[in-house]
């Protein structure tokens, strides 16, 4: 007759298994260990950063012909170089710029205040808070208009052609979703920037782009009944529609082009890289297989690029973006912020080839305008450079 197991035999048996089952979790924790670290090696092995090829800087004298705007950081210097020991002008980021047609001030957004620099002094003058015609798409606190809440806009200001003053749109918010480009209570404002005296221009400006006369007359844009643009010129006393074919350069004598009105308009940032350089000769050019990419100015082949491999696909560390020539045209600033072997803005002299490396996050800011880049055509939505 058989006995029953007593007591010990069972837990001899418990702990057998417990074994076991620890054997075999053990076992399932090691392959999910050995997984992950496969997976992390496949992930490094096919996610790499772009990178310049045959990177070698070299450090050297580099003088613009003029003196400029630039930053370091958070802090605002001008000189005939990037120097980290120029004197600060001020020190706060900076969003938007716009820098005078005489070279010596510059219109900066820092913040949410809109401000004018001037290097000669008084150097900081704070013009007005400012906000963005498109809240309500941001994220919170902005995320909702304060309806009935007059502002003005921290983006579509212009100095004067004599770098006295500048002029800037005033606009109310009045609608709950939506942008407000051409909004029916927009104003435009003019600062003198000697006397910090505000003085309304003209309003309603239902506008978004503009431009000056000779005469302190301004020309804008608006949006007509059937969706296109039209052109109107305000001459201080009432606004009346014009077409932009009489705007458009009539050839002298000699066979170069004047403009009869002389319009004036500083452009951004945006025009300057996606028209300004194209202009000048500066191109990126991928090749066929589109693995390298070569920073080209006319003819010549300054810098290769290869690509990169990231979470959102294949790409190229190098732009077009905050990359500027200095005054004189020798010394090209060119964006290569998140290269593998490089992060910022490299100097390059467009003479000898060479390029060296620049203090981190730096930017320059230059004039340009329809003086200084005088190649540009007048349409119903404004001035654009070609």
């Amino acid at each position: 007759m058989l006995r029953p197991l007593g007591k010990p035999y069972e837990a001899i048996a418990m702990a057998r298994l417990g074994r076991r089952i620890a054997i075999i979790l053990g076992s399932a924790a090691l392959i999910i260990v050995v997984s992950f670290g496969a997976l992390l090696l496949l992930l490094r092995l096919s996610l790499y950063p772009s990178r310049i090829a045959d990177f070698h800087p070299v450090d050297f004298p580099a003088k613009a012909d003029a003196p400029f705007f630039y930053s370091i950081g958070d802090e605002l210097k001008f000189s005939d170089s990037i120097d980290p020991l120029a004197p600060t002008l001020m020190r706060a980021p900076i969003r938007r710029f716009l820098v005078s047609p005489n070279s010596s001030k510059i219109a900066l957004v820092t913040g949410d205040t809109l401000v004018v620099i001037n290097r000669c002094g008084p150097i900081i003058r704070p013009v007005v808070p400012v906000d963005t015609e498109f809240r309500g798409y941001l994220p919170p606190p902005k995320n909702s208009k304060p309806i009935g809440q007059h502002y003005f806009r921290d983006a579509g200001f212009q100095w004067s052609k004599d770098s006295k003053s500048l002029y800037l749109i005033g606009d109310t918010y009045y609608a709950s979703h939506g942008g407000q480009l051409f909004s029916e209570k927009g104003e435009l404002w003019n600062y003198d920037v000697e006397t910090g005296r505000m003085q309304l221009v003209l309003k309603p400006f239902p506008a978004d782009k503009y431009f000056l006369s000779l005469d302190s007359g301004v020309y804008f844009s608006v949006v007509a009944k059937n969706g296109s643009f039209q052109l109107e010129y305000f001459d201080g006393k009432r606004v009346t529609d014009v077409g932009q074919a009489s705007l458009q350069p009539l050839p002298d004598k000699e066979g170069s082009s004047q403009f009869a009105e002389s319009p004036f308009m500083s452009f951004d940032e945006f025009d300057y890289s996606n028209f300004v350089l194209p202009a000048k000769g500066v191109h990126l050019v991928s090749d066929q297989q589109g693995k390298t990419q070569k920073l080209e100015i006319g003819a010549r082949t300054y810098l290769t690029f290869r690509i990169g491999n990231g979470i959102e696909g294949s790409s190229f560390c190098s732009e077009t973006r905050d990359s500027v020539f200095l005054p004189g045209g020798r010394y090209f600033l060119v964006n290569a912020e998140y290269c593998g072997n490089y992060n910022g803005l490299l100097l390059i002299d467009t003479l000898t080839g060479k390029y060296q490396r620049l203090p981190p996050q730096s930017r320059a800011y230059v004039t340009l305008n329809t003086e200084s880049y005088p190649h540009y055509e007048i349409t119903n939505g404004g001035i654009r450079p070609k």
